[in-house]
């Protein structure tokens, strides 16, 4: 009812298993806050190499875009736009660590334009066209 808990059990790095295995997980609270629990990080993550595929910890907003790739028509390429980022400190992910990110307020909380503006909020609302509201 009120999270839901992701967790990926005995990871390995592809042609690194002699390293041993990652243990995690992603908590996601109808709150809007979201834990990472770490229980098994077998080295520090700074030392794993990004020459395969990038090395990241934390948030992001993102969308993707299927592309046609032209030496095979009848395949898609995917893209991946990220933007928005938080990142950890990834020295601070170790063995029984835990990380959370709680939400700050945002406009969607209000049930009117006016109780919005008038609010205590760090940033400025604009106004959007499409949805015909505050933001």
């Amino acid at each position: 009812g009120t999270v839901f808990v992701v967790q990926w059990d005995k990871v390995y790095l592809q042609g690194k298993e002699d390293m041993g295995s990652f243990t995690f997980q992603a908590a996601l609270h109808s709150s809007g806050r979201i834990v990472f629990g770490y229980k098994e990080i077998p080295v520090p993550v700074l030392q794993i190499s990004a020459s395969q595929h990038p090395v990241k910890a934390g948030l992001s907003d993102a969308f993707m875009v299927l592309n046609a790739s032209p030496d095979v028509p009848e395949s898609r390429r995917r893209t991946i736009y990220e933007y928005h980022r938080v990142e950890l400190d990834t020295s601070r992910i170790t063995s029984l660590s835990a990380v959370e990110f709680s939400p700050l307020p945002t406009c969607l909380q209000h049930q009117s334009c006016e109780t919005c503006v008038s609010s205590e909020l760090t940033f400025n609302c604009s106004w959007c066209h499409v949805l015909q509201r505050y933001l």
